[in-house]
């Protein structure tokens, strides 16, 4: 009899502790419906799958965007007033969701971007190589797309129209 009562005390509340945390939402990306989703950033309609990208919050919710310098922009931004789970670009080659942060990128003014920044990502270095034969540019990483976008887009265009837009 006690050995039931310790059993309800102990393990039973761990039991349902466990339950709660396997019902919990699992954050991940989702589909982008193309040609009907507008980027979060631009309201540009998203129209390509080499560029869709998403910002996740820990709650869930995913915005949308039709280029890595949207999401980019976005996130520089909006990075201290939400709470951000996870970044997502789609791998140029095989357009599947990678982590931003992950992921390797090609700035080529021959392979133009939706926005016009000529940023695309890809999930390894030797993908990448191949589409720089072909089309050349620089590599960047994570850091390095934010600190172009940042300069050369954010920075530009607040001196353009004396704010930042959104």
């Amino acid at each position: 009899m006690r050995l039931k009562n310790i059993f309800i005390l102990l393990v039973a509340p761990a039991l349902i502790f466990f339950s709660f945390l396997s019902c919990e939402r699992k954050v991940e990306p989702v589909p982008i419906n193309y040609g009907q989703d507008e980027c979060e950033y631009c309201r540009m309609k998203i129209t390509d799958p080499r560029y869709g990208s998403e910002l996740l919050l820990k709650t869930g919710k995913a915005y949308k965007f039709d280029s890595i310098e949207c999401l980019s922009a976005f996130y520089l931004k909006n990075k201290n007033n939400l709470e951000i789970h996870s970044l997502w670009v789609p791998d140029f080659l095989t357009k599947k969701f990678i982590k931003a942060e992950t992921a390797v990128y090609l700035h080529s003014k021959d392979l133009p971007s939706p926005m016009g920044m000529n940023l695309s990502a890809f999930k390894t270095k030797e993908e990448l190589e191949k589409v720089k034969a072909k089309y050349g540019g620089e590599i960047l990483n994570w850091k390095q797309v934010l600190e172009l976008v940042k300069k050369e887009w954010l920075e530009k265009h607040k001196k353009m129209h004396g704010h930042m837009h959104m």
